[in-house]
């Protein structure tokens, strides 16, 4: 997961999360935090029970991140692995498992929402090494179009918690639980057309070493560590791409395709 990945997944999450942006450029983020945020992501217990116990007005910390490695503006470094992004990984999981929002109209007149199912998805790719991928998808659930990026369209949309006035939904004909399917079938396509050097990489590291193990062993009489080591070099090298769904919901919007 690179640095620009994970400083668009920081900003969506403060986004999604109602974070007010004070400041922001394609590797630093200064975000007003909310108290929901503030509770959730500064570990600060005590200042939260002393307000209740008094009754005071909150005031919600600012938050500065960078993905810039090299910064010296005194940000908070965050990078794929460091603790703040784990945190936001959970806290993501925990509060946006299942949403459904609306895309707010202001056509005034009827206008049809149709439903989508989007599904942010990671791909790790794991060997002696580890990569990890995020990637947003998105079915219509009415016509089962499927499609590969759908938070850059969401991105771009006012999205509300309630539907809004003049505005109906369409009923979708494509079970969501179908639809999960289907993103899974068409991330197993892509990746099973993409070229994996790292795999064929670790795999002949793993071969090589196991001729090296076998070469030791024929040598010693006593064999009772052989097994042990041979699976201890298959588990380092043996390479693996697992998918984890982190969250997802229904959207209802205007566009009913995504086709350009």
């Amino acid at each position: 997961m690179d640095q620009h990945k994970v400083h668009n997944y920081m900003f969506r999450y403060l986004e999604a999360c109602g974070g007010t942006f004070l400041q922001t450029d394609h590797t630093n983020i200064e975000v007003q935090l909310n108290r929901d945020l503030d509770e959730e992501l500064m570990n600060r217990p005590f200042y939260w029970h002393y307000l209740e116990k008094t009754g005071r007005t909150p005031e919600p910390m600012i938050m500065r991140l960078t993905t810039d490695m090299n910064s010296t503006s005194g940000y908070e470094r965050v990078h794929f692995g460091s603790p703040r992004l784990h945190q936001i990984f959970q806290s993501a999981g925990k509060k946006g498992a299942h949403t459904r929002l609306y895309e707010q109209t202001n056509q005034g007149t009827n206008t049809p929402l149709y439903p989508w199912l989007g599904l942010n998805v990671r791909i790790s790719y794991t060997c002696h090494r580890r990569r990890d991928d995020l990637r947003s998808f998105g079915v219509q659930l009415i016509s089962g179009e499927t499609v590969d990026g759908l938070w850059i369209t969401l991105r771009e949309k006012n999205l509300v918690n309630s539907i809004p006035e003049l505005s109906f939904k369409m009923a979708g004909l494509v079970q969501p639980t179908s639809a999960v399917r289907r993103i899974k079938q068409y991330l197993l396509g892509d990746i099973s057309n993409r070229k994996h050097e790292w795999a064929d990489e670790a795999t002949k590291r793993m071969n090589e070493d196991l001729i090296l193990l076998d070469r030791f062993y024929e040598e010693e009489e006593v064999r009772e560590d052989y097994d042990l080591e041979k699976k201890a070099i298959q588990e380092q090298y043996q390479p693996a791409i697992e998918l984890s769904f982190i969250n997802g919901g229904i959207f209802y919007l205007q566009n009913d395709t995504q086709k350009k």
